[in-house]
């Protein structure tokens, strides 16, 4: 690496390419040849063992493949200006390498994992198809300024230090932005469809030419900013300060990842259990459909009332829209947003809306269809108060959702008070009884993942998407979105009052903005602020009223969050008590956060270590005879952890002698769902996906619905007809589907 002549002749060139590919083949070696033989010895039934080792043998071969490779390129450069001698000029390209390599790897796998734990992904919708390919050009930037400075510090005086570093953003940054925006447009399955030869031929070539012309660029800026050698070069104080502030970042390094962690899994503010809803007026007898019991044995422990009978199944909200394929419903310019906003127009007392995501888009986005249902609500009040005895209250919580652009949490909570004054709603009117409040949850990690929409304590609507523009219909379909299909789910009847309980425990970890007088959505962000932690009182009495049955429909509230994981136990005894099979329509099919190393060497990801919850009950299911089919999403970051779950459920299916009872196709296009149907009866819709952030007991918080309502377990059975229909059969790596474990 580095102090090349100029100009640099073939011959050093091909030395710097040949040293790539040295470090490339020992990393290979030792992460899938070398860290294969420790894994072996680690005893089954340790899976802290193991993901230690893991863990740390990923970061020492990445380390040392780094830093082989620095070393190895400083054999193609003359080093006599400097008086450096060839072990010296290797051990510090070397070092500058290796270590810049292992401090950054730790970071960055930990901003991936965030982008994930987030859901939606932390990059994913805020950047579309730049989601793979920012963060690809970021890290190589970052990888060549902080090598580039190193080797500068380890090499030349200390003012001259900052012309290689600057050399290496740019070398490494222009070949890293273009190596992603190739990434970006081939997309996942197309990288990982020629199998793993192809995958490494592919990174060899990518890292082969970021190594050379990223050494290029910083040995031209050494060779101009050492213009007298004899007093520019570094003097061995320097050289051993350098040697040590690095070691001290290593160590620290580590240190302020475990701050970020903590930073990004603070606590909500209120740690009360969950109320328990009144119930007067109904009194529901114990289901005796089978699939009924599962989920009725679950919800009702610990004194928790039954509320799942005298329910009214109203419909689906499809985004980006329904499809005559599938539904009778005629489509409408904004989607699932439009059946939202006429929910909201057509409440009589109270409005309770919980979402993760409320993106920033004025005038058009989802968050304006919303605010516009807000809107003709007030003009509705207005024209004629007398049908508003009791006054509205609308409250909408934003579940603290990160902001990309500058790393901070919840700023979307303005976006949704802009959008709201921006469509004419104020946010009181003490003579109408009128008044409006938007609050922000208070935990970072969990954050709020559920999303759903509770009016006037009757209606409920459950659903997976936010109020994101990447839902609406594409510019082909005439709009500005995405296409990412999602599904909601709109009921009637006493379950209401289970959404105004979650409702509750979501705002009761919130904090209210509070606004001056006269602010405007112009004007939002200074006249706004986040105050106290919310109160959940009902002036319209929606939570106390008694019950009223809508129709003969049993329906089941799931919710989840730390220290209240009924909705994992719930799902799980559905999935126990399936006898005939389970059709899938997920967005996730992930294993434990850690199986993403297993692109490195597919080994570091077990069934028996790795398997959530879920995985488990589908493999006991089969072992039943239950067919089961899935429908996941195949693009982006999290497409690559659906390609490792996959891989291993086949893997564990395959072992026990069960691989014909499952099949998966990949979704042709963008998906967002979290959607089942069990034995043809049993509906779940909601935001809890089949990924370890919505099942990790410090998880995200989760809401969804289940019914046994015919016409939605109709309805949703010809949705999933027709998209089986349109997905081709999720094809795997062999590479990756040969390497999996089942420990």
């Amino acid at each position: 690496m580095r102090l090349l002549p100029r100009p640099p002749t073939s011959f050093q060139v091909g030395r710097l390419a040949l040293a790539t590919l040295a470090g490339l083949a020992l990393g290979a070696l030792l992460a899938r040849g070398v860290l294969s033989v420790v894994l072996a010895l680690v005893p089954p039934g340790q899976p802290l063992v193991r993901a230690l080792v893991g863990g740390l043998g990923a970061l020492l071969s990445v380390t040392l493949a780094f830093g082989l490779t620095g070393a190895l390129s400083a054999r193609a450069l003359p080093l006599g200006r400097l008086g450096l001698s060839r072990g010296q000029a290797r051990l510090r390209a070397g070092v500058a390498s290796g270590a810049t390599a292992g401090l950054l790897l730790v970071p960055l796998g930990t901003v991936l994992g965030l982008a994930s734990v987030s859901q939606e992904g932390l990059l994913e919708d805020a950047l579309g198809g730049a989601h793979l390919a920012l963060p690809v050009a970021l890290a190589c930037a970052l990888y060549g300024l902080i090598s580039g400075g190193v080797l500068g510090l380890l090499t030349v005086r200390a003012g001259l230090a900052w012309r290689p570093a600057l050399g290496g953003l740019l070398g490494f940054g222009a070949v890293g932005l273009l190596g992603g925006a190739v990434i970006g447009w081939a997309g996942v399955p197309n990288l990982l469809a020629g199998g793993g030869w192809a995958l490494l031929g592919l990174l060899a070539a990518f890292l082969v030419t970021l190594q050379v012309v990223g050494d290029l660029t910083v040995a031209f800026s050494i060779d101009a900013a050492a213009a007298h050698p004899e007093r520019d070069g570094a003097g061995g104080e320097q050289v051993k300060l350098t040697l040590a502030a690095l070691g001290l970042t290593l160590l620290g390094g580590w240190g302020v990842t475990q701050q970020a962690v903590s930073f990004v899994q603070s606590r909500p503010a209120a740690p009360t259990p969950l109320a328990v809803p009144r119930t007067a007026g109904v009194d529901c007898a114990p289901p005796t459909d089978p699939l009924e019991v599962a989920l009725w044995r679950v919800t009702t422990r610990d004194g928790r009332p039954d509320l799942s009978c005298g329910n009214a199944f109203l419909g689906f909200l499809h985004t980006p829209g329904p499809l005559p394929a599938f539904s009778g419903q005629p489509p409408t310019p904004h989607g699932g947003f439009d059946g939202l906003a006429d929910q909201i127009a057509g409440a009589r007392r109270e409005v309770l809306y919980a979402v993760m995501e409320w993106e920033d888009d004025p005038g058009r986005g989802p968050g304006a269809v919303l605010a516009g249902g807000v809107a003709r609500l007030y003009r509705q009040v207005q024209a004629n108060p007398a049908a508003y005895p009791d006054g509205v209250t609308v409250r909408v919580a934003l579940g603290n959702y990160p902001a990309v652009a500058n790393l901070t949490w919840g700023l979307q909570v303005y976006a949704a008070l802009r959008d709201l004054l921006a469509a004419g709603v104020p946010l009181a009117d003490p003579e109408r009884g009128w008044r409006v409040e938007v609050a922000n949850f208070t935990g970072t990690f969990p954050h709020s993942h559920a999303k759903l929409l509770v009016t006037d304590g009757t209606d409920l609507t459950a659903m997976g998407f936010n109020a994101a523009p990447v839902h609406l219909p594409s510019r082909r379909a005439g709009g500005h979105g995405g296409d990412m299909r999602d599904l909601g789910l709109r009921v009637r009847g006493p379950v209401a009052r289970d959404g105004v309980t979650v409702f509750d425990d979501l705002w009761a970890r919130s904090r209210v903005l509070n606004c001056a007088p006269g602010v405007t959505a112009q004007t939002v962000r200074s006249a706004c602020q986040a105050g106290e932690l919310a109160v959940p009182e009902h002036p319209q009495g929606t939570a106390s009223f008694p019950l009223q049955r809508a129709g003969g429909e049993r329906v089941f509230g799931l919710y989840r969050r730390e220290g209240f994981q009924m909705a994992d136990a719930a799902l799980i005894s559905l999935l126990d008590a399936s006898r005939d099979r389970i059709d899938l329509m997920h967005v996730n099919f992930s294993m434990t956060l850690r199986c993403t190393l297993a692109l490195l060497n597919p080994r570091l990801c077990t069934f028996g270590a790795d398997a959530l919850p879920w995985m488990r009950a589908l493999v006991r299911a089969a072992e039943r005879g239950v067919t089961i089919r899935a429908i996941v999403r195949e693009e982006g970051f999290l497409g690559l952890e659906n390609h490792i779950g996959l891989a291993v459920l086949r893997g564990e299916l395959a072992a026990r002698g069960l691989s014909e009872r499952f099949e998966a196709r990949w979704y042709p296009g963008a998906l967002h769902a979290k959607t089942m149907l069990v034995d043809g009866q049993m509906l779940t819709v909601g935001s809890q996906n089949l990924h370890y952030s919505s099942w990790a007991p410090r998880g995200l918080n989760e809401y969804t619905l289940a019914t046994t309502a015919p016409a939605a377990a109709q309805g949703y059975a010809r949705e999933f007809a027709f998209f089986w229909s349109q997905s081709p059969p999720a094809e795997l790596p062999g590479w990756l589907s040969a390497g999996v474990g089942s420990e």
